[in-house]
């Protein structure tokens, strides 16, 4: 009965472990928004203009929608021209970023592609790119890689 039990205790601390290390647990396993925020550069690949953002893992709050996260965009201009907004950021449910105003219509969308960052999908005409300066899983960003 002893060696039973000492089985069953090793087998428990391995899955433990396991939960734990791999991040797919109890503990370790961060939301989506928590890995991706942090500092990132918003880069016009037509004019080379680069502007820095921060997005945080905080509730936008307002009027903005319940899965609109705080964006700090204030040394960015607008992809259409003039001063940025009031913006919010979110991952839709088909993966990428968007950047949201407060009545929760889509300003931009990026999405996953071949280089270390995002590529704009929307607006049409503009050739964004999204890139984070610290090491991001853009994979979780990806639906399927969840």
């Amino acid at each position: 009965m002893a060696l039973y039990m000492q089985r069953i205790g090793v087998l428990v601390a391995v899955t433990l472990f396991s939960l734990v290390f791999f991040g797919t647990g109890l503990t370790g396993a961060q939301p989506v928004e928590a890995r991706v925020a942090g500092q990132w550069q918003l880069i016009d690949e037509v004019s080379g203009a680069v502007c820095r953002l921060h997005l945080k893992a905080e509730e936008a709050g307002g009027a903005f929608p319940r899965d609109a996260f705080r964006a700090d965009m204030t040394s960015c201009t607008s992809p259409v021209g003039g001063e940025l907004p009031q913006l919010g950021w979110r991952v839709p449910p088909e993966g990428g970023i968007e950047f949201v105003l407060a009545n929760g219509s889509v300003l931009a969308a990026f999405d996953v592609g071949e280089s270390e960052g995002l590529a704009s999908v929307a607006p049409t005409g503009a050739f964004l790119l999204l890139v984070p300066e610290r090491a991001v899983a853009l994979s979780a960003l990806i639906p399927t890689a969840h």
